[in-house]
């Protein structure tokens, strides 16, 4: 049977994540940030996509190509996990685990460790002799890939989960900004923080997009037995009330049939907040939108604190 969550301890986490870009997760994930501030929350806030976006957004741009230890050497080198403590950037608003560039060229080396785990942890049923050679192959191909890494995870895609066990007690939750799936640091934040939140724009393409995302998730639950749980979806740069925001709206609504779907308009304030390196509630408290993200915080915290006490 599925189980909800594979953190053993910690805060309650929550990824923000889509099968495609360009439909404002950032914007989500960093005004999310700030509406969680704001109601006196300390917030550890994760920029799993190598793009670094929200690593800009919350202001800390530098550190997207700080020298190593990086993201990159923190998952991937186990005798690197421990540094994430020195990866952390301190915010006005939240704490921030910031992107790294090197992440850009990750994904050999993410797939080697979920290859890895399935040889050593899973399901695959070779000779001894021929395990050695793949791992040898693996550790020569990848220079910090090896079965430490990986532990006793079998598939691979708890790296990040283990990374942020070691820093997260301190915190009462943890936003993640997720990479566009179907990519293993996709998986990886899945994993670690398995309370999803939909970003979508107001496009007939979003569908598609939404789509392609639950069918990578339902294979990922399938391959880990980690169930992930949907929270709430936005429909974001809503430009008035087109008839394709209100199809948009139905659509999420139809698919996440109790799970609440908040409307952003499209706002000029979200880009110079993002700008500034600020959540909209750092930049302009009395927008509109601020009132929403407040509302989506709200029912967050709400729908978590529910779920500790079950």
């Amino acid at each position: 049977m599925p189980q909800q969550a594979p953190q053993a301890h910690g805060p309650p986490r929550v990824v923000v994540a889509n099968a495609k870009g360009g439909v404002g997760k950032t914007t989500v994930a960093a005004n999310l940030v700030g509406a969680l501030s704001q109601r006196d929350l300390d917030v550890l806030a994760v920029d799993a996509d190598p793009q670094g976006n929200l690593t800009e957004g919350l202001g800390h741009l530098d550190a997207y190509e700080a020298d190593p230890p990086t993201l990159f050497d923190v998952l991937l080198d186990i005798d690197s996990r421990d540094e994430i403590v020195a990866l952390v950037q301190e915010g006005d608003e939240a704490d921030l685990v910031p992107a790294s560039i090197d992440m850009l060229g990750a994904s050999m080396e993410l797939a080697a460790a979920h290859f890895l785990a399935e040889l050593h942890n899973g399901d695959l049923v070779l000779e001894a002799d021929v395990v050695d050679t793949v791992t040898d192959a693996i550790e020569l191909m990848t220079q910090l890939v090896t079965p430490a890494t990986i532990g006793t995870d079998p598939h691979g895609y708890g790296l990040l989960d283990d990374a942020l066990s070691r820093i997260d007690d301190g915190y009462d939750v943890v936003v993640i900004d997720a990479p566009p799936g179907h990519n293993p640091m996709f998986k990886n934040a899945l994993y670690a923080a398995p309370n999803l939140i939909v970003p979508a724009t107001a496009e007939a393409s979003s569908k598609g997009a939404v789509d392609r995302l639950f069918d990578e998730i339902a294979a990922f639950e399938d391959d880990t037995g980690v169930f992930v749980e949907e929270r709430l979806a936005v429909v974001n740069r809503i430009r008035m009330s087109t008839k394709a925001a209100e199809q948009m709206t139905t659509f999420l609504q139809s698919v996440f049939e109790d799970v609440p779907v908040y409307e952003v308009p499209e706002r000029v304030a979200l880009s110079y907040a993002y700008d500034a390196g600020e959540s909209i509630f750092e930049y302009d408290p009395e927008a509109d939108v601020a009132a929403t993200f407040d509302d989506a915080a709200a029912h967050l915290v709400d729908d978590l604190s529910h779920e500790e006490e079950t």
